[in-house]
């Protein structure tokens, strides 16, 4: 049957940037328990900085930013965001994996402002909408978060950041600036800023080269562009220095996984994975690791697990389901993979390109079994 292989060019990029990106820190609410012990600062812990000079009359905000709008910032919402029960509260949440939903929530609200705060592997779908549309720009860039603003005249530059992060960092050791740089590096790639991220890294590398959190940075900047043999030493320069450092496991089992080891990657992603059960992209990037390393049961039961998951939280499952179609068509369960890929046809956020690769699959298996 087809493969992810046979899906559209830009659909496999866009699948295996969202892996490499979420190397760098799956889950920023978690990020502080898993960085290396080589760096320790309040300023790493927040994004405060980014909270401090936020202004906005009607503020879109993704699900971490949250808490930390109602701890430090409560004036920025309204009585129906305090509510996170509300429609409009629930709605924002998904609306990081909707293009679909986030335009029908903007014409309703009409936002001034967007706080994306965590990694940008958790709100890819929104980030990739914002900047084919360029209603939006970025204008504030720092290790937790990323600020756009509607028709804004001018576009984010390492100028804003001298202003806006540098001097608030000016007097902390090397290694929570160049932590700072690194994983601002990391976000602002993800927003279209490649030039500004690699001179970002390459700063943050003249401070702590060693550093797993630069390092690992530097891994995740080269994976996502290909550049397998550059990203290799970067994370092994992450993991001499902290063998135990989860993110740059993720990046190197994305790396094994990238040159067709695929029995390692999936050693190394068990492991990975029984330290952050519950994380979903890291499920979904241990998923395709087990359908290559022809691990199906597994595959299987984290597929379910993720739309389990995504379900509970009314995240879309299209794309999910796809996947599951393929691994049952895998383990030679046509009921079960035709209703998978009937399923993934029901969501309709689901891309052009994957609605005909489950239409054919759907036509090959029955055609096949003679269903």
């Amino acid at each position: 049957m087809p493969r992810f292989s046979d899906l559209s060019r830009s659909t496999r990029t866009a699948l295996v940037l969202l892996l490499a990106l979420a190397l760098a820190g799956a889950g920023w609410m978690a990020w502080t328990k898993r960085r290396s012990a080589h760096v320790s600062d309040p300023i790493l812990d927040s994004p405060a900085l980014a909270l401090e000079a936020l202004q906005a009359k009607v503020l879109y905000f993704n699900g971490p930013a949250r808490p930390w709008l109602l701890r430090q910032r409560a004036d920025l919402l309204t009585a129906e965001s305090l509510d996170e029960n509300s429609d409009r509260a629930r709605a924002m949440t998904q609306a990081v994996q909707s293009s679909t939903l986030f335009r029908q929530l903007d014409r309703k609200y009409r936002f001034d402002a967007l706080l994306l705060v965590g990694d940008p592997s958790q709100y890819k779908p929104l980030l990739d909408k914002l900047i084919e549309t360029h209603d939006w720009t970025l204008r504030y860039a720092d290790h937790t978060s990323l600020v756009f603003r509607r028709d804004a005249a001018k576009a984010w530059d390492l100028a804003d950041f001298d202003q806006q992060v540098r001097k608030r960092i000016a007097g902390k050791a090397p290694e929570v600036r160049a932590t700072v740089l690194a994983l601002t590096a990391v976000r602002v790639a993800a927003a279209g800023f490649p030039k500004p991220a690699r001179q970002l890294l390459d700063e943050a590398s003249g401070l702590a080269p060693r550093l797993p959190e630069v390092a690992n940075a530097c891994a995740v900047y080269d994976l996502a562009r290909g550049q397998f043999r550059e990203a290799s030493v970067q994370v092994e320069r992450a993991l001499s220095s902290d063998p135990d450092f989860l993110p740059a496991m993720a990046t190197k089992a994305q790396l094994l996984y990238g040159t067709k080891r695929y029995s390692e990657a999936y050693d190394l992603s068990r492991k990975v994975i029984a330290r952050l059960p519950q994380d979903p992209v890291l499920l979904f990037y241990h998923a395709k690791i087990a359908h290559e390393a022809h691990a199906y049961e597994v595959e299987i039961a984290t597929m379910e697990k993720l739309i389990a998951l995504a379900d509970q939280e009314g995240q879309p499952l299209g794309g999910y389901r796809l996947y599951l179609g393929q691994a049952y068509a895998s383990t030679g369960d046509a009921k079960r993979s035709i209703e998978s890929f009937m399923l993934a046809l029901d969501d309709p956020d689901l891309p052009d390109d994957q609605r005909s690769f489950a239409r054919e699959n759907i036509v090959r298996i029955k055609k096949r079994t003679g269903q």
